[in-house]
């Protein structure tokens, strides 16, 4: 799913919206070996391939709820291939694990986001680099619609890399809380991952991201990375790589 428009994208984000439950249910329930769970298989295979390259012996448990292999792949892809410096994630898990390691082999500036205090505490406590800021959630309204966001007041810094997956999904307009910092924390060239992009909610919500992308005349491009879960993927300008991986 590529495009530098909400306008181009449109049609795409609404067969997909409306589709893709349908379409993940019968892949997952009816035909487990289908082409999305042999996708995972091969971002598991080049995972584990470059945690061995750069030599981190970290656990890792994609599985249930937490981070996949495809979102993982991502992760790696983007901070080992490209200049980005600073990442803000929405909703800390697996994910923050691998950033905390891959901070050893660059220069890395992660701040993560978690309102859960207990699995604030879990995670923040296997971090050596990552900055976890445990924070409230706040309700406000964003274009007309009351929606929980993180309670967490940037400043003057400003990140290229934007990570959401958190706080917990909802069924419609899921996850609008990263609104505010696209509005507002983003650097000029930037990367959005947007994770769970199969489901209708999210869908929503990148949308809404695409919009208001469009009315600031940004100019950028998207992909769909699928697997068991799927991450959509929006970068500007002096990114655009990142919707290649």
């Amino acid at each position: 799913m590529k495009g530098n428009s909400y306008r181009q994208l449109r049609g795409s984000l609404f067969v997909h919206k409306w589709l893709n439950p349908i379409a993940e249910t019968v892949s997952k329930n009816g035909f487990p070996s289908s082409r999305l769970y042999g996708s995972e298989k091969i971002f598991q295979g080049i995972v584990h391939r470059e945690l061995d390259r750069l030599g981190i012996d970290r656990a890792f448990y994609p599985v249930r709820s937490a981070a996949t292999y495809s979102y993982l792949y991502l992760l790696i892809r983007i901070c080992t291939s490209l200049p980005v410096g600073r990442v803000l994630e929405l909703g800390c898990g697996q994910s923050t694990l691998l950033l905390d390691e891959l901070c050893r082999h660059r220069e890395l500036h992660v701040t993560s986001l978690e309102h859960d205090p207990d699995w604030a505490s879990m995670v923040g406590g296997q971090c050596e680099r990552v900055s976890l800021e445990q924070v409230p959630l706040a309700r406000r309204e964003l274009l007309g619609r009351s929606s929980e966001v993180y309670d967490f007041d940037p400043g003057e810094e400003r990140f290229d890399l934007l990570l959401v997956d958190g706080p917990k999904g909802s069924k419609r307009n899921s996850r609008r809380g990263a609104l505010p910092f696209i509005e507002g924390a983003l650097a000029d060239e930037f990367i959005i991952v947007f994770d769970d992009a199969e489901r209708r909610g999210e869908l929503d919500t990148i949308g809404e991201t695409l919009q208001r992308l469009d009315e600031r005349g940004v100019d950028y491009s998207t992909s769909l990375v699928r697997s068991i879960n799927s991450q959509f993927v929006i970068a500007s300008s002096a990114f655009r790589a990142a919707v290649f991986f």
